[in-house]
């Protein structure tokens, strides 16, 4: 064969027969189908019920925190938690506006930015947590 031409390549059918799904193979495709269904399948969390936290924990301390009526900082948070800054942050996104629904306020001051937590929502945020199980 000279540089000049070009081999043809053999028709697919001729090179390999096609493969065949086993039994095996389907019912093991179905038996995972099946396994994820079920696990899909769970309520969902109903959003009436209160959200609830353990008292003394870090969430609670933070809560009561920013309930204090001159409020707090984030630089005091991160002391009082051992938290990182967008730690703090997103637990403010994530958890006091979001999840507990709460009216958070921020007020820029001389000594810096002070946040606190406004309204009956928050008095009731604090009720629903779970007693400490120091104190039983």
């Amino acid at each position: 064969m000279t540089k000049t031409q070009t081999r043809k390549a053999a028709p697919r059918s001729a090179m390999a027969p096609k493969r065949v799904k086993s039994a095996h193979r389907t019912a093991t495709k179905a038996v995972k189908n099946a396994a994820v269904d079920k696990i899909s399948s769970a309520p969902a969390r109903s959003l009436d019920r209160p959200v609830t936290h353990r008292a003394g924990s870090k969430q609670a301390r933070v809560i009561e925190m920013l309930m204090k009526p001159e409020g707090t900082t984030i630089n005091d948070i991160m002391k009082a938690t051992d938290w990182q800054q967008h730690s703090v942050r997103g637990f403010f996104a994530g958890v006091i506006r979001k999840k507990l629904k709460l009216t958070l306020i921020s007020e820029a001051t001389e000594a810096g930015r002070i946040y606190k937590v406004t309204g009956n929502a928050a008095s009731a945020a604090l009720t629903r947590s779970k007693p400490d199980k120091t104190a039983a």
